[in-house]
């Protein structure tokens, strides 16, 4: 309460003094014997020396700004005739379009205040003036005010003399023209760019699930097992960019071929589970909302082989170990296309294995070497 007082004290005083001096000519007297009558004068207009300040970005007034208009509006509906040029301005801060649009808002909410307190709307106009902070304080986050009053009362002394100047046959001076104030134009403040939509802009996200088709290129693995399907879920960054990467959650199964697994009734199954992380080298070709996207990708990953129905298939399963943990280096390549937020692609690749051993007296390197052609789904953020 203390601030608001003080702040309306401030308004109040800066706006006295910044029309003192046409308010004493409006006090001018008329001399003695003459009756003085209203002449047209231009309005007087000075600064007021009040200024509003802003926070950074902001275009909310503070207690100490209210309590200063609070004086201003009282000033205002003291006398009928009074107006109000308010100028908003912005630091360097940002983008000089968007500033130019929050001098404005700025300067409005000045105006909005002064209206709520019961000043005619028609008596203050306001303009943006964005950057231009050079004679300013706050650092260019302010409103200034320039105060204008109706032009002061003169006595026509000057018109008496005409009149007998008249009277003695003298020609009269010719009355000066009047004057015409121009009026103020406000320049609306253009309307600030639209955002890009997020999928369309920046680094650029997706999440996606899919498929693949897969089999080994390893003879003896190709002979004791069938080709199967794979399954992954990626989380991919830099759909937007040239460079990209992918971290992968990855599975795969393919049917061991055994003459007597019917015969036990199950039918094992070799399992695999793991995680991959890779690079990517894309080419973003962007065409209105649709993302045209060739790219290749290498990395490392790691996973967890398993054979399912192990113990019941012990007889025919000899020849391979019931778990293995192996080295993963998955090359490839693949198409992506995006329509706004939605992402597909087709990829196809290979992978290279180490440190396997789930085939016993097979070499670590190769085993279980496989590729791959697969699609998958998403979206993008």
């Amino acid at each position: 309460m203390r601030g608001k007082k003080i702040g309306w004290f401030v308004g109040s005083l800066g706006l006295l003094l910044g029309a003192g001096a046409a308010w004493g000519n409006e006090q001018t007297a008329t001399s003695s014997g003459t009756e003085a009558t209203p002449a047209a004068a231009k309005p007087e207009c000075r600064d007021a020396g009040v200024t509003v300040a802003f926070k950074t970005g902001s275009a909310e007034l503070d207690l100490n700004a209210r309590g200063g208009l609070d004086g201003v509006a009282t000033w205002m509906k003291a006398k009928e005739g009074r107006t109000l040029h308010l100028e908003g301005f912005a630091d360097t801060t940002g983008d000089s379009g968007a500033n130019l649009v929050l001098s404005a808002r700025r300067a409005e909410a000045v105006k909005t205040y002064l209206i709520e307190k019961g000043v005619d709307s028609t008596a203050v106009l306001t303009v943006g003036r964005g950057e231009e902070i050079d004679h300013l304080p706050a650092n260019g986050r302010a409103v200034t005010f320039l105060a204008c009053q109706p032009g002061a009362t003169v006595a026509t002394e000057e018109k008496a003399e005409t009149k007998m100047d008249e009277a003695e046959g003298v020609a009269p001076a010719p009355e000066p023209s009047p004057v015409v104030v121009a009026p103020v134009t406000v320049i609306p403040a253009p309307a600030p760019p639209a955002p890009q939509p997020h999928w369309k802009s920046g680094f650029g996200w997706a999440f996606m699930a899919g498929g693949a088709y897969q089999d080994f290129t390893n003879d003896s693995m190709r002979s004791t097992t069938d080709p199967g399907g794979g399954w992954a879920a990626r989380f991919i960054g830099g759909t937007n960019s040239v460079i990209g990467f992918e971290a992968a959650y990855i599975g795969a199964a393919n049917q061991v071929q055994t003459l007597n697994s019917a015969f036990n009734g199950s039918t094992p199954l070799l399992v695999a589970n793991g995680l991959e992380g890779t690079a990517r080298l894309n080419i973003p070709i962007r065409r209105g909302a649709s993302l045209f996207e060739p790219y290749g990708y290498a990395g490392l990953g790691y996973s967890h082989y398993t054979i399912s129905n192990y113990n019941q298939n012990t007889n025919v399963l000899s020849s391979f170990t019931s778990s293995d943990d192996v080295m993963n280096f998955p090359v490839g390549g693949g198409f992506a296309y995006a329509y706004k937020a939605l992402i597909m692609d087709a990829r196809a690749g290979w992978t290279g294995t180490y440190y396997q051993n789930i085939l016993p007296g097979q070499d670590e390197t190769g085993t279980l070497d496989h590729w791959n052609v697969g699609g998958q789904i998403g979206f993008m953020f």
